[in-house]
């Protein structure tokens, strides 16, 4: 945490009324949740920002009565008091108004930052839903990592509360994360590509079968028939990927993919594609009748 909030903030509301601070405080809050955090640097960088606007609220709030005292003192020596009188009122009145604004903000920004942190906002999600990202060709091997993807999509441990049974996986199609539950509210957490025919229905699975390097036999007409599906020699180029997970439900599967860049996008084949050091590390920890979860 190195950001001097309170110094940048104060500068930006100096001269500023109420209205206008508020305004500036919720910019602050909306740059924190477009930016590329963890929802705990999110969550850190919103408590900070909220205690640099209490600080720059109650340091005006002091100004404000000392401006006061210096009226009543007017008063109290028998001066022209009229201007005076109506100063203050218009001081009571935007103080009131501060003091309303200054508790929305601190009491819903932190909230819409926190509820916030990792999804992004719904204009962009339609864009997102909109573009359908092309895979390389068969055979051609982009890489198995995802050290080029953004932080977010990649491989992490993060905090996650849920009521599912841990070592279950949660499959959050929207956000682009899956998620393998483990117990006291965390979960090791993986950067998805998701395929338009895998956008839409049940709830609730297992895993069927674990297959090393899957391919689809000649014969095969659908990408969808999952029956269709056999272990093979490595091949690296492979658009299923290093490893599959199938589940049981014909067409849904967890794979792999030859094509890194496609994560976090929608996508044209397969089902739901991970990076392949990620469905290798999954495959690793799970094993067959695993519970597994999408969420909307």
């Amino acid at each position: 945490m190195d950001v001097d909030y309170y110094a940048l903030i104060t500068k930006a509301v100096a001269g500023k009324d109420a209205t206008a601070r508020d305004r500036i405080y919720k910019d602050a809050f909306g740059l924190i949740t477009r930016s590329h955090l963890t929802r705990e640097a999110a969550s850190s960088h919103a408590a900070a920002l909220e205690d640099a606007i209490r600080r720059i609220e109650d340091d005006l709030a002091a100004e404000e009565a000392n401006a006061a005292a210096e009226i009543n003192e007017v008063l109290s020596t028998g001066r022209n008091w009229r201007p005076f009188a109506i100063g203050a009122a218009a001081l009571v009145a935007a103080i009131a108004a501060s003091a309303l604004l200054y508790v929305y903000v601190a009491i819903k920004g932190p909230a819409i930052v926190a509820s916030n942190a990792t999804s992004s906002p719904p204009k962009l999600q339609r864009v997102r839903e909109e573009a359908v990202m092309a895979d390389l060709k068969p055979g051609v091997d982009g890489g198995s990592t995802g050290e080029g993807l953004p932080f977010a999509l990649q491989r992490q441990v993060v905090f996650y509360r849920t009521t599912v049974v841990p070592g279950s996986i949660v499959v959050d199609r929207e956000n682009r994360f899956l998620y393998l539950i483990d117990n006291n509210n965390s979960a090791r957490r993986y950067g998805i590509g998701i395929a338009q025919a895998c956008q839409k229905g049940g709830s609730f699975f297992r895993i069927a079968n674990k297959l090393e390097w899957p391919d689809w036999q000649p014969s095969a007409t659908s990408s969808r028939d999952t029956e269709a599906l056999q272990a093979s020699a490595g091949r690296p180029g492979s658009f299923l990927g290093a490893r599959a997970l199938l589940l049981d439900k014909p067409g849904l599967l967890i794979h792999g993919t030859n094509s890194p860049k496609t994560i976090g996008h929608l996508v044209v084949s397969g089902c739901i594609r991970l990076v392949n050091d990620d469905v290798e590390d999954l495959y690793r920890r799970v094993s067959l009748e695993t519970r597994v979860v999408f969420i909307t």
